[in-house]
């Protein structure tokens, strides 16, 4: 049985190396990662064969090609963790499968200390609190992970990275708080510095670095139906709180959710849509100049990061809903069937949810709700009736709102 072993190393410093660990490398005649992290154990190791390479599928190329040795893939922190060890462990396993080149071989996994771990040992922060994230190379929406959670993790892309978020945690408002930033961790020259945000714009920052930041007051709660007072409305139309409560039990939006809200007139629904699809993506879809303006300060207003502001008369700007799972449509302009059609060819089968208060619109959903039966669709259709309380003088009256047709097609 010939081994390759994957090895987290921790954070560089070759004392902080598991006994498990060491005597995996020990063990290996060949030895594959990254220029960082294959300088930081090679003086421990100066008997092997050193590959420098981070790139997965040109790593299975150098295993395929020492394939009578035993070999280690060593990673920077943990193995678990943002890792690349993630995707080669199921590359291999699926060539071992394949029972071909790599007929033989057994993964074994070392796991290393994570700059999560020992940051949140150094400062004395409950793991088990801490949301993580990365901004290694990719974008994450902060303000609903910031302020729904006690602690948050960042792994961020260089000391640029750093002042980005800062930069970004003041414009949020998040004036106040805490920021324990880790630079050159386990390192001769390791700092950790606390702070708030407006602190770090000005500081020669490290690009090892990673963060945490804590927010005592954090929110876990999300709830759907906010008030209508809550949004800049002017003279735009809004889907009212009840109404909008009940298109969001009917969309059953997921926190990854890809949603369209087309006719988003002030944006209500696209503001509550983001809330629930925050790991996700919104598209508002608008015509109207004015409502677009006011689309644009909603979403200033919520720090709603993951909503695209679409200017358009629908069916433009749909192209991407093909790839949208939770559609509401709230005004058609007229072109509720063709925009129908689109959303029909989408191999996705979404959920669509339509509100009309006109007979017109009306008529229409009937019609397609039939076509959306032809292709296999559930549907349903309900009537909403919300009236609520007015003081006129001593007495409370019920005051009637509109009646609004709502077709749910799933």
């Amino acid at each position: 049985m010939r081994n390759i072993n994957l090895v987290g190393i921790g954070l560089g410093n070759p004392n902080l190396l598991t006994k498990a660990a060491y005597k995996a490398i020990e063990s290996s005649n060949i030895i594959i990662g990254a220029r960082r992290i294959v300088e930081s154990i090679k003086e421990d190791f100066a008997d092997k064969l050193y590959y420098i390479e981070y790139n997965t599928e040109k790593i299975l190329e150098i295993i395929k090609e020492n394939i009578g040795n035993e070999i280690a893939v060593v990673f920077s922190g943990d193995i678990s963790l943002f890792s690349g060890s993630i995707k080669l462990f199921e590359r291999l396993n699926a060539a071992i499968e394949d029972k071909k080149v790599f007929k033989d071989c057994k993964i074994n996994t070392f796991p290393g200390i994570s700059s999560l771990s020992y940051l949140c040992a150094k400062t004395n922060t409950d793991i088990s609190k801490v949301k993580i994230l990365s901004f290694h190379g990719k974008e994450e929406l902060l303000y609903h992970n910031i302020d729904s959670n006690e602690y948050t993790f960042i792994i961020t892309s260089k000391a640029d990275g750093v002042k980005k978020i800062c930069r970004k945690l003041i414009e949020f408002g998040f004036f106040e708080l805490d920021i324990i930033l880790g630079e050159n961790l386990s390192y001769d020259n390791e700092r950790i510095t606390k702070a708030n945000a407006s602190k770090f714009l000005d500081m020669e920052i490290s690009d090892l670095n990673c963060m945490i930041i804590s927010n005592p007051d954090a929110d876990k709660s999300i709830s759907f139906g906010l008030s209508d007072e809550v949004f800049v409305r002017d003279k735009v139309p809004i889907t009212k709180s009840e109404v909008r409560a009940i298109i969001m039990s009917k969309l059953d939006i997921q926190t990854d959710s890809i949603c369209y809200d087309i006719g988003a007139g002030s944006g209500s629904v696209s503001i509550e849509m983001s809330r629930l699809a925050y790991d996700g993506k919104v598209y508002a879809i608008e015509k109207n100049p004015l409502a677009v303006e006011l689309i644009q300060k909603n979403i200033h207003n919520f720090s709603a990061e993951n909503i695209e502001l679409i200017h358009a008369k629908a069916p433009d700007g749909l192209d991407n809903i093909i790839n949208a799972d939770k559609i509401f449509i709230g005004g058609s302009g007229g072109e509720l069937i063709s925009m129908m059609e689109m959303i029909f060819t989408s191999k996705k089968n979404p959920t669509i949810v339509i509100s009309a208060i006109t007979m017109e619109t009306i008529a229409q959903i009937t019609d397609i709700v039939k076509i959306a039966k032809e292709k296999g669709y559930d549907t349903e259709i309900t009537a909403i009736n919300v009236s609520k309380s007015k003081e006129v003088g001593p007495y409370n009256m019920m005051m009637a709102q509109n009646m609004v047709f709502i077709a749910k097609i799933w």
